[in-house]
């Protein structure tokens, strides 16, 4: 429940003004959910305290970054609002720790194909039977059970990689994950996300290319090599034509070179950043509508975001150039220890961290999932980072096989 939540689902049933229940406004009922899921959370962690200790000594950068939002209540200008942000962002955190303790990545995985699989199947039949909720009744893209159609964008892209390696790692289900997969697509593709349809298809060949150069490299056969430089000589022709053609890739997908306005309003924020560089305003205390400094960004452009559109300036304008190095120190090192994880041991389920992390990396750029509060990816990623961690720490401190050992077959885990 807290998973299908936490993807912002149906956040557009209960999004509007009018909607009362018993009542509750919209508003009530979402905190009132949230703080009694953390409240159970917080009652579980408690009984397992002394994992939680041992898992923050392995990952330090983490708790750093969530220490700092606490931090900035000293220079924030609102620290009430700081305050309260702080206390959401590390119950988000701690059921991360909670997912990664207490569940292993093969029923993490299968958590997150079922919670996606749910929230596809509902999108699908609110956009047939209550269009009025589940369409976008100006431009006809689909939203679901979500709030925007980015919002069921990039949840579909990740619904859509996460179940077709779900698919080729459970062989008895196989059917199941394509089945879900193929409708995750085809929801991001109704909702009209380029965003999503743009992270998707960079990352997709992530995960295959480095399982396939990991197997090929083993063999010294020269007809091998030359198909990997020749993957990679295509690879980069390609990522060169983009760039030098990307007003026209843009315009083929219905999108300006300012990508619907983003590039206007980060030049706006650039200016707020200039004036606070290294601490930023505070963990939460930028958008705040016409009472913050957010009014100065609304005045110089001709909409009103919520937030920058890009993870990176949102965490950038919160905590500063300290708090997106750390994040940056955090996103690196993490996928450091998941290439060498895969190295190690070479099984498709250990391609879902590098593909979480590849996903963060792109969908922060268009996209702001940075340290947000009761978001999916934010827990994803704390559950990640924190299994990685541990998995490298016990790397490090096993002696029964040579570090650069590698399986000769590809271990596919089935239930």
């Amino acid at each position: 429940m807290v998973l299908f939540l936490s993807t912002g689902a149906v956040v557009s049933l209960l999004g509007r003004e009018s909607v009362v229940l018993l009542g509750f406004t919209q508003e009530v009922i979402l905190q009132g959910l949230w703080l009694g899921f953390y409240g159970i959370i917080f009652f579980l962690l408690l009984l397992n305290w002394r994992q939680i200790i041992i898992n923050g000594k392995n990952d330090r950068l983490l708790c750093l970054l969530v220490g700092l939002t606490f931090l900035s209540v000293i220079w924030t200008e609102v620290p009430v609002v700081t305050v309260r942000c702080s206390l959401f962002i590390l119950a988000t955190t701690a059921f991360g720790i909670y997912l990664a303790i207490c569940y292993t990545r093969q029923q993490l995985l299968n958590l997150l194909v079922w919670t996606f699989g749910l929230s596809a199947v509902i999108s699908l039949g609110l956009a047939f039977f209550l269009p009025e909720y589940g369409i976008h009744q100006d431009s006809g893209a689909w939203r679901g059970i979500y709030g925007h159609k980015n919002g069921l964008g990039c949840c579909m892209a990740l619904a859509a990689l996460v179940c077709l390696l779900y698919s080729f790692s459970h062989v008895k289900k196989r059917l199941v994950g394509l089945g879900f997969c193929g409708i995750s697509i085809a929801l991001f593709l109704l909702a009209k996300s380029v965003t999503a349809l743009l992270v998707f298809s960079l990352i997709l060949p992530v995960p295959l290319f480095l399982l396939l150069g990991y197997r090929l490299t083993r063999s010294f056969s020269i007809s091998r090599v030359y198909l990997i430089l020749l993957i990679m000589l295509v690879l980069g022709c390609a990522a060169v034509w983009l760039v030098n053609n990307l007003d026209i890739v843009l315009a083929m997908l219905g999108r300006d070179i300012t990508m619907t306005g983003r590039t206007r309003l980060w030049q706006a924020l650039g200016e707020m950043i200039r004036q606070r560089p290294w601490l930023g305003y505070g963990y939460g205390a930028f958008w705040l509508g016409w009472e913050g400094p957010s009014s100065y960004v609304w005045q110089s452009i001709s909409w009103q975001p919520k937030t920058a559109h890009n993870g990176y300036l949102d965490l950038w304008l919160q905590l500063g150039a300290v708090g997106v190095a750390v994040f940056l120190c955090s996103l690196f090192t993490n996928l450091f220890k998941a290439l060498v994880l895969l190295h190690r041991e070479n099984n498709l389920e250990k391609v879902f961290p590098l593909l979480l992390i590849f996903f963060m990396m792109l969908l922060n750029i268009p996209e702001s999932f940075i340290l947000v509060r009761n978001s999916i990816f934010w827990i994803l990623y704390v559950a990640v980072s924190i299994q990685l961690n541990n998995d490298y720490s016990s790397l490090k401190c096993s002696s029964t096989r040579p570090f650069n050992s590698m399986p000769d077959k590809i271990n596919h885990s089935s239930d």
